[in-house]
C-alpha cells in the first residue's frame, strides 16, 4: 500500500479511498488539486495497485494497514474520509472497527454488495475472466462495459453526461484508466480484491459517537441502495444527486462545497 500526501500545509485531514481495481489517480485526478487547497489530503493506492510486487490479500488486512498509517502519522484521527464506490466499504470498516476516529465519513455510490463465499467465488471467477479479456481487448472494453453500466445506472452516453452538469466526461476518463490499470495489474490482486469485498461483512446500524456518515447517492442507481445505506448506518445523511454512478466526480467544485457544508467549514475562495 502506498499513501501520497498533498496540501500538507493545511491542518484538516482528508483521506481519499479509490474504488475497485482503481488508483487515486483514476478516481480523484480532477478533485485533488482544488481539495488540497483546503485540506491535507491523503491518497491511498491499495496493495497490488501501487506499483509494487505484493498482491492484494484481504480487505480487512488492507484496512489494518490504513489504520496503522493513520495511527503512526496522525495520532489515530482524521477529519474526513471519502470512499469511492468500493472505497466506501473500506471507509465503513474503518468506522466499525473503531481503531481510529473519523469525524466525517463520505460514502460515494457504494453498492455494499455482500455474498456467501460460494456465491462470491462464482462471481469472482466470472469477473476475473471478463476483466482479463477486456484488458487484452481495450478497444472493445467500453462497448461491453456499457451493458453493465446501464444495469447499474451508470450512463456513459456523451450527450446525457454533458447535459446533466454532473457527469461531464468523468466516466469515460475513469473507465479508460480502469481498463489500463487492470491490464497491467496482476489478475490475482484484482480477483482477491473483488472476492474480499463481497465476503467481508459490514455491521448493521453502524454508529460511533462523534462520527457522521454522509452518503452521496446516485439516484439512477435506484432505491435498493438506499435500503442498504439505512441498514448498515444508523443515521446516515443521504445526499442525492441526479446522476449515475459517481457522476459528481466530474464536478469537483460541487463536491468540495458539499464536503464543506457537511463539515461546517468554509470552502476555499481561490
Amino acid at each position: 500500500m502506498v499513501v501520497q500526501e498533498f496540501g500538507t500545509e493545511n491542518t484538516e485531514t482528508f483521506l481519499l479511498l479509490p474504488g475497485t481495481s482503481c488508483t487515486w489517480e483514476i478516481n480523484f485526478n480532477m478533485l485533488l488539486e482544488p481539495l488540497s487547497k483546503k485540506f491535507h489530503v491523503l491518497c491511498v493506492n491499495y496493495t497490488g495497485f501501487d506499483g509494487g510486487d505484493a498482491l492484494f490479500d484481504t480487505q480487512e488486512a488492507e484496512t489494518g494497514r490504513i489504520e496503522e498509517y493513520v495511527m503512526k502519522h496522525f495520532g489515530g484521527h482524521l477529519d474526513a474520509v471519502y470512499g469511492s464506490s468500493m472505497g466506501g466499504s473500506f471507509a465503513s470498516l474503518l468506522v466499525q472497527r473503531r481503531r481510529i476516529h473519523i469525524d466525517n465519513v463520505f460514502i460515494g455510490s457504494s453498492d455494499l454488495d455482500q455474498a456467501s463465499p460460494l456465491v462470491a467465488k462464482a462471481e469472482t471467477a466470472f469477473m476475473g475472466a471478463f476483466m482479463k479479456h477486456l484488458a487484452k481487448h481495450p478497444e472493445k472494453a467500453m462497448a461491453k462495459f456499457s451493458k453493465v453500466a446501464d444495469a447499474k445506472g451508470m450512463s456513459i452516453d456523451e450527450k446525457e453526461l454533458k447535459s446533466s452538469g454532473l457527469d461531464d466526461d468523468y466516466l469515460q476518463h475513469m473507465m479508460q484508466g480502469f481498463f489500463e490499470t487492470v491490464g497491467k495489474t496482476d489478475i490475482r490482486s484484482v480477483k482477491n480484491q473483488f472476492y474480499s469485498d463481497l465476503v467481508t461483512k459490514l455491521d448493521d446500524g453502524i454508529c460511533v459517537p462523534g462520527t457522521k456518515i454522509h452518503v452521496f447517492h446516485s439516484e439512477k442507481m435506484g432505491d435498493k441502495y438506499l435500503k442498504r445505506y439505512h441498514k448498515h448506518y444508523e443515521d446516515p445523511e443521504i445526499i442525492p444527486f441526479p446522476c449515475g454512478h459517481e457522476g459528481w466526480l466530474g464536478n469537483p467544485q460541487l463536491m468540495i462545497e458539499t464536503f464543506c457544508r457537511c463539515m461546517k467549514t468554509e470552502p476555499d475562495k481561490n
